[in-house]
């Protein structure tokens, strides 16, 4: 009501927009009243007789002439308000144009960097796994040192001294065979294993991956700085049960001197965290000195991409721009601050002051034109908001108003109340988001306050069905066609019952009209197996109840997998979704359990184009029965090849395209098809549920309109050409006429245009010609004086033949006719 009021204001005052401040102002005063009056009230009990509010708030300076003078200094001061506003979006709007340019040029600075430091750290990882590939490393090294001892350790001192000298990055390298209680350095030598040092590396040992990066610092190995990168390898790298561990350090200052060379501000950070969130390296002002934000990592992993955005950091607020590296999912992260940005700010800053106050000014000369011209629409605002009741109460404008927000306030109330009564169908939306996969990036622990807060399965076996009712056309059920709300409040209740009294779980509405039933296991007493085949016994039972009551086919598809994570809920749904939609070639009225496909495509599959070109043909031939006998032809040869309802739905799409291609080529126009207000076929496709009532929607929407128009033109077609040979009779009867020549006229045989003239004048060619021969005889008897032989030459008969043929049908000779009319 508010905004309507709002906007019926502004209507009113388009020359004066800082009006619509001062309605705001008043409509805010009104809003405070009545929370005043409500927290009154609520003090009292809640009865019919409760106790007129006391006129205690009361805005004489808002009636007659006195709110002009209070809407005047109100746009006095409201007049400040935008143009400050503008000047401060146009300061806010360059900063923001120049954090993005930062933002894009850290983007590609961090890009680099990861792209260095990661080509760096993959080479190292490859010559590391080339080293231990070697045949030396592939071996049991403790057979190699009791074999030869002094050989042994020193080809891995060779080793190692060489591949740390051909990898510059290397700070420190460490070789633990396992054989005795050393490790093995070409930088430090050999030192003895401490029984701290013993843990790590058993822990190491333990580990299920062969090789791994990691940020955790080891009391044995010499570090580079404060931070340390490490990339641990198992030996031999190949066996099931490896006895030693080969530790790579790099040099901290590869990574402290390629961030240092992409700062450019005062004040700016750039910091590198590996996966978990610990920090690799760090270069900046705040570098040692003081950790990173405990939320920063928590922050940038819930932005999508490498979005950027502000954080606060030592009492400094800094702009982060973050990307993550492909290759070990490393964060390189760049943070400068704000107020350096700012600096460049400043000479648009003074720009815009400049502007501002100029626009003040004029904003000030035009508040108080505009206010006056503001006060003149409120009372028809007033009138407006009133309608045609009358309201005798001391109210002011604003007042009235304030009573239209009570009333808004109370139908909002009911409203609650409706949707507080609305929780079941809230938790049956919420199992919905749950079976569609709208939870698979919730943590554990929030999925299972989510699932405890609507009364779900925490942890349980889980299987899903689906519920589909079919009614085909000619088939009368229950209910009617247009009745699905009452069908599947009645699907709904039935499988309630079922549920309470068998099994546990939940029906859910789906958009398509259809029921998903999510059932659970409860308990561990039951087997695994024995409630499976509780499982189906119930759906089989719920199948016929359902089908028995609705007096329509039922089919339930059960997904094949039953499974305790909940985590696989969508991929529960989507195959009983799958074993659903296969009863389009498997037919419905069943239960369809889910099969997983093979692994075979069906690559022989070939589309039956010799049937669409017949089927093609035969339409535009107008011949209803081969085009149905080429239609069944289509449906026998795709089901009996492909297995997939997908690509039926493509196959007859392709039929589709076809048909209406051929309809187009024919002349036929749409609206002879399909009305203007009706779905899209190709949309209509998916609806039918098996490729028999796919088949008949073909047949009675598409071939026989199609070929009843063919037919139709055909016959407009024969017509004009029986005119065009009756017309040319006529006008050359008296020639020596055949039907060849007729023929040779109209482009058709002399066969078809005798069966086309007999079927259309219900004469022969020959016995029409007799008779319009005879008639201009009679004609020419009757009203000339010509000769027998010359009224034979005009009507292209020989004198013999005339006589014989006007005898044969008039019963009596030209000359006896003649003298018969003279009255002889």
């Amino acid at each position: 009501m508010i905004n309507i009021l709002l906007h019926r204001l502004n209507i009113f005052m388009y020359l004066s927009p800082i009006n619509c401040f001062i309605i705001n102002y008043h409509l805010t005063k009104a809003s405070n009243i009545r929370i005043i009056q409500r927290n009154v009230s609520e003090t009292n009990t809640y009865t019919k007789d409760r106790l007129p509010m006391k006129p205690s708030f009361s805005f004489p300076f808002l009636k007659e002439k006195k709110m002009l003078i209070r809407m005047m200094k109100i746009s006095l001061f409201a007049s400040v308000i935008p143009i400050i506003a503008v000047g401060l979006g146009s300061y806010l709007f360059s900063s923001s144009a120049i954090q993005e340019q930062a933002n894009k040029s850290n983007i590609r600075n961090l890009s680099t960097a990861s792209h260095t430091i990661d080509s760096s750290l993959e080479r190292v990882q490859r010559n590391a796994l080339q080293l231990l590939f070697g045949s030396f490393y592939s071996t049991n090294l403790q057979e190699q040192r009791q074999k030869d001892y002094a050989g042994f350790y020193s080809t891995i001192a060779r080793d190692l001294s060489l591949f740390q000298a051909a990898n510059t990055e290397i700070y420190d390298v460490l070789l633990y065979t396992g054989s005795d209680d050393y490790l093995l350095s070409p930088v430090s030598g050999g030192r003895r294993i401490e029984p701290e040092d013993r843990k790590i590396i058993d822990k190491e040992l333990a580990a299920n991956p062969n090789f791994i990066w990691t940020t955790q610092h080891y009391p044995f190995m010499a570090q580079s700085g404060e931070h340390q990168v490490t990339l641990i390898l198992k030996v031999p790298i190949q066996a099931a049960r490896p006895t030693g561990l080969l530790f790579i350090s790099l040099n901290s200052h590869l990574f402290q001197n390629l961030m240092g060379s992409f700062l450019g501000y005062d004040g700016e950070n750039m910091m590198i965290l590996d996966a978990d969130g610990q920090v690799v390296a760090q270069y900046g002002t705040l570098s040692g000195v003081e950790p990173p934000p405990h939320d920063l990592f928590k922050r940038i992993h819930s932005k999508a991409g490498s979005d950027s955005f502000n954080v606060s950091w030592e009492l400094t607020n800094y702009l982060v721009t973050p990307i993550t590296s492909n290759f070990n999912q490393w964060t390189y992260i760049d943070m400068i601050p704000i107020k350096e940005l700012n600096k460049q700010s400043k000479g648009i800053a003074i720009m815009t002051l400049i502007i501002v106050a100029a626009f003040l000014l004029i904003g000030l000369a035009l508040a108080f034109w505009g206010t006056k011209r503001a006060y003149r629409p409120i009372e028809k605002l007033v009138d407006l908001v009133k309608g045609n009741q009358s309201d005798r109460s001391e109210l002011d404008e604003m007042g009235i108003v304030m009573k239209r927000w009570t009333e808004l306030s109370q139908t909002a109330s009911h409203l609650q109340t409706q949707v507080n009564e609305q929780k079941p169908l809230i938790r049956e939306m919420v199992a919905l988001q749950a079976l569609q996969g709208h939870f698979l990036h919730y943590t554990p622990e929030q999925l299972n306050r989510q699932f405890i807060r609507y009364h779900l399965p925490s942890v349980s076996e889980h299987a899903v069905m689906i519920i589909a009712y079919d009614q085909p056309s000619g088939r009368e059920g229950r209910f009617f066609s247009n009745e699905k709300d009452l069908i599947l409040f009645a699907v709904k209740n039935i499988i309630q019952y079922f549920l309470q009294n068998d099994l546990h779980g939940i029906p859910i509405h789906l958009p398509d009209d259809q029921i998903a039933v999510w059932l659970w296991k409860e308990g561990e007493t039951e087997e695994m197996d024995d409630w499976l085949q509780r499982v189906k016994s119930s759906a089989e039972h719920l199948r016929l109840r359902l089908s028995e009551y609705l007096r329509l086919p039922v089919t339930i598809g059960i997904s094949s997998g039953f499974d305790k994570q909940r985590e696989m809920l969508p991929r529960l749904y989507q195959e009983a979704m799958l074993a659903l939609r296969s009863r389009f070639i498997n037919g419905n009225d069943r239960i369809i359990y889910y099969t997983p496909p093979t692994a075979e495509p069906d690559i022989h599959y070939r589309y039956p184009i010799e049937i669409e070109a017949h089927y093609e043909n035969s339409l535009r031939l107008g011949d209803l029965e081969e085009a149905v006998r080429m239609l069944n032809e289509f449906a026998r040869a795709t089901r009996g090849v492909i297995h997939k309802s997908e690509l039926v739905d493509m196959n007859y799409y392709h039929l589709l395209t076809a048909t209406l291609r051929t309809a187009f080529l024919l002349g036929i126009p749409s609206e002879a098809l399909f009305t203007p207000n009706e779905e899209d076929p190709y949309i209509h496709i998916r609806n039918f549920t098996t490729i028999h009532e796919l088949n008949d929607w073909f047949r009675d929407r598409l071939v026989e309109p199609i070929v009843m128009n063919v037919k139709g033109k055909q016959m407009e077609e024969h017509e004009a050409m029986i005119q065009t040979v009756v017309h040319f009779i006529e006008e050359n009867y008296h020639l020596d006429l055949s039907l060849d020549q007729c023929a040779q006229l109209c482009g058709l045989s002399s066969h078809y245009l005798s069966k086309l003239f007999k079927r259309s004048m219900d004469l022969t060619f020959i016995e029409y010609l007799t008779r319009l021969r005879i008639e201009h005889s009679k004609r020419y008897l009757e009203e000339t004086e010509l000769t027998i032989n010359e009224i034979a030459g005009k009507v292209g008969y020989q004198p013999k033949n005339f006589i014989r043929v006007f005898k044969k049908h008039m019963t009596v000779t030209p000359k006896q006719y003649r003298d018969s009319t003279l009255g002889f």
